[in-house]
């Protein structure tokens, strides 16, 4: 009989992409979590046998006790949910589903200019001369606006972590030397979520560290 894990399993391929701002969640929920890449070998298939989608199912969250879930934004707010990462009341979960599609129109912008898929350099250049500073001074802004050291108040949610994600790797790190250094109260709240305990032990893990990301040749610079 094949034992059951102990660990949830991120289904995604072996790279940041859509998959990393669940397991950042992961991480700051303290799930304990391991990657399960693709075989190359009918995964397809594989994928809509676990996940039960018949379109896309990766990312996909399979838990401890079989239960899986698919598609990356229900995902992550599961997450959010089985460990207090939403807040409660109305003005908090407001802004964490506004936020939470803040972050997502900054992948769906970066998503546009990748040199490798096709994006001219004129597009690559226009999204970090325009487009991304746009995205980076809207989050400054809401930083500045709000009471606390995070986004909702003094405590971190997964409005934060979707931020994370969006601001870092699909931003600043695509650009060469960063993209922080007009956005000083951006730059000291990534500092606050990249030593936030669950998210500083995954950021150095080997886990992390094997993954493909996102740099600056996939803005051909």
């Amino acid at each position: 009989m094949k034992a059951m894990s102990t660990k949830a399993k991120v289904h995604y391929f072996k790279a940041t992409g859509r998959g990393n701002q669940i397991r950042l969640a992961l991480a700051a929920a303290n799930i304990p979590f391991e990657d399960a890449y693709p075989t190359g070998n009918d995964d397809k298939n594989k994928w809509r046998a676990i996940g039960g989608n018949t379109t896309t199912n990766i990312p996909m969250l399979e838990m401890p006790n079989g239960k899986v879930y698919t598609q990356s934004l229900a995902i992550f707010r599961v997450i959010g949910r089985m460990a207090n990462l939403i807040p409660t009341d109305d003005e908090g979960l407001y802004l964490t589903d506004k936020l939470i599609a803040d972050a997502n129109d900054v992948r769906t912008a970066s998503y546009k200019c990748f040199i490798w898929w096709g994006a001219t350099q004129a597009a690559c250049d226009e999204y970090i001369d325009t487009t991304l500073p746009k995205h980076l001074a809207n989050f400054e802004r809401q930083l500045k606006q709000s009471t606390g050291e995070y986004f909702i108040r003094n405590e971190l949610t997964l409005a934060d972590v979707a931020c994370y994600d969006a601001v870092m790797n699909y931003g600043s790190n695509r650009v060469p030397g960063g993209a922080l250094g007009d956005f000083p109260t951006l730059k000291a709240w990534v500092g606050r979520v990249e030593e936030y305990e669950g998210i500083k032990k995954y950021l150095a893990s080997e886990a992390f560290e094997a993954l493909g990301k996102f740099g600056p040749k996939s803005l051909g610079k």
